[in-house]
């Protein structure tokens, strides 16, 4: 048994829930969870690691018997059955009704009462929330498109003359480039022409003739939902496919912020996204930049995708709570001017995987749970912890509650 090893038999148990918005089981089936492929290597892995993880969904919880009740994965198959309650929760939650996240919030906050936990990862607000803390830093200002809230069509008419490539108009909570919508105005004829993906991702184009009324179907697209607006970037390669460059920073079994991997996602050509959920591919960054940029300038590229990311996630940190992992989107222009386009608390994996970045998809799945450890263990210091045949008891009642603390960053 190597040094690594034995450290790890003599670490105590830590037990961590996935907390997923729904799951569809149907007796006598295999379940269906979200991200499933991702939830099963984290249990994979978990189980090397020696700690108990499971997933749960709201209605896991029992408010009369105040059991908790989840999905392990054993044998090849997801089991449901009582699960100790959890010393940290990943929350993966994504919501589209408003209802449903009010719910899910009131029953964590019932397991709390029951048993202090802590949240791996802090959430992040609206596009525009994120995109006022980070220009707060002047290291990221330059980086950062400019960003305006949607007010109504009306306001699209001056900045459609301000930019000659058109504009924009992205959801404040929208992921997976559903709902995205570019707009110009085509100096031959003065058409306004828009195209997109619609919130159900269906691709769409529309043009409209002179004095007829784009500003109402803009209006009905919308329909009241938050969104923002941005000068259009030409962020596509020497192919005309448009591309970006994920950067998957997380914290390590010591707190300290750690690049897991970054990959370059295109879309098809005369396409206005790269997302995977769009029908976009992943390529190794490297490969991709050299073609387009030549390899000196490729390589200063990662170089400052590296460095960028670092800074947004301290920035992000600043204002928003402590995180284990945050996902930062990036384009390029033509000329190899570089843009932040986005951060994201709940990042995907799938890109490793796809390109074959076996480091990357690694750290990807282990470092969420180191982290996951080393949180668990500096916060319950003062607990007296004991293990049982029926998982892990705190000697101490459940009033007690963990103290915060933030990572010393370096």
């Amino acid at each position: 048994m190597n040094k690594n090893n034995k450290l790890t038999m003599s670490l105590p148990i830590i037990v961590i829930g996935i907390y997923v918005a729904s799951i569809i089981s149907a007796d006598e089936q295999e379940p269906r969870l979200p991200e499933s492929s991702f939830y099963r290597q984290l249990g994979l892995a978990a189980k090397r690691l020696r700690m108990i993880l499971y997933v749960f969904t709201a209605e896991g919880w029992q408010p009369r018997t105040r059991e908790l009740f989840g999905y392990q994965w054993q044998g090849g198959r997801w089991l449901r059955r009582p699960c100790p309650l959890p010393d940290v929760v990943y929350d993966r939650r994504f919501f589209t009704d408003s209802n449903k996240r009010r719910n899910s919030r009131d029953v964590l906050t019932q397991i709390k009462e029951e048993k202090p936990h802590i949240l791996l990862n802090s959430s992040l607000p609206a596009k525009l929330n994120v995109y006022d803390a980070l220009k707060q830093d002047e290291r990221l200002t330059a980086y950062l498109p400019a960003t305006l809230p949607y007010r109504s069509a009306s306001q699209l008419e001056p900045l459609l003359e301000s930019y000659p490539a058109g504009l924009v108009l992205k959801p404040e909570a929208g992921m997976h480039g559903l709902g995205v919508i570019h707009m110009k105005v085509n100096s031959e004829d003065n058409r306004v022409h828009i195209h997109g993906r619609t919130r159900s991702n269906m691709i769409f184009t529309k043009a409209f003739s002179p004095g007829l009324n784009w500003k109402q179907w803009v209006e009905r697209a919308i329909n009241r939902i938050p969104y923002i607006v941005q000068p259009y970037l030409p962020l596509s390669d020497k192919e005309g496919m448009p591309f970006d460059i994920r950067a998957l920073l997380q914290k390590n079994e010591q707190g300290l912020w750690r690049l897991s991997g970054i990959a370059a996602r295109r879309g098809a050509q005369g396409g206005l996204t790269s997302n995977l959920h769009g029908g976009g591919g992943a390529l190794p960054p490297l490969s991709l930049l050299e073609a387009n940029y030549g390899k000196p300038h490729a390589e200063r590229l990662l170089e400052h995708i590296h460095m960028i990311s670092e800074q947004a996630a301290e920035q992000l940190e600043s204002r928003f709570g402590r995180f284990a992992e945050l996902g930062f989107d990036f384009g390029i222009e033509p000329d190899g001017r570089l843009w932040l386009l986005e951060a994201n608390s709940k990042p995907g994996r799938a890109s490793f995987r796809l390109i074959g970045d076996d480091d990357a998809g690694r750290h990807s799945i282990e470092r969420p749970l180191l982290y996951a450890r080393f949180i668990a263990r500096r916060l319950y210091a003062t607990a007296a912890v004991h293990e049982s045949a029926n998982g892990r008891q705190a000697r101490d009642d459940k009033r007690q509650r963990p103290f915060n603390v933030q990572e010393v960053h370096r």
